[in-house]
């Protein structure tokens, strides 16, 4: 096995360029396919979109939800309710 060294030192060259050129773009690539990737992409790539986007969402509205922050284990409503019919 004999091999042309400077072919592959210019294969890996090549290489190197091309990765960092599109690695550049990689957040954008990421963005347009958690937002868009469900109305273009065929059917597996547009569930797993579309559900990273809906979980995604699902998180950001659940932090600004002020119930889930008065809802802990040491101010529960149930508990609350339960020690109210208690002290009835």
């Amino acid at each position: 096995m004999n091999f042309n060294i400077r072919f592959l030192n210019g294969f890996w060259g090549l290489l190197g360029r091309f990765s960092s050129i599109f690695g550049k773009f990689i957040p954008v690539y990421i963005i347009v396919f958690i937002a868009y990737g469900d109305r273009f992409l065929p059917s597996p790539l547009s569930d797993f979109s579309f559900q990273i986007r809906t979980s995604i969402n699902q998180t950001l509205v659940g932090s600004l939800n002020k119930d889930t922050f008065k809802n802990d284990k040491y101010n529960n409503k149930k508990s609350d309710e339960v020690i109210k019919q208690i002290e009835k």
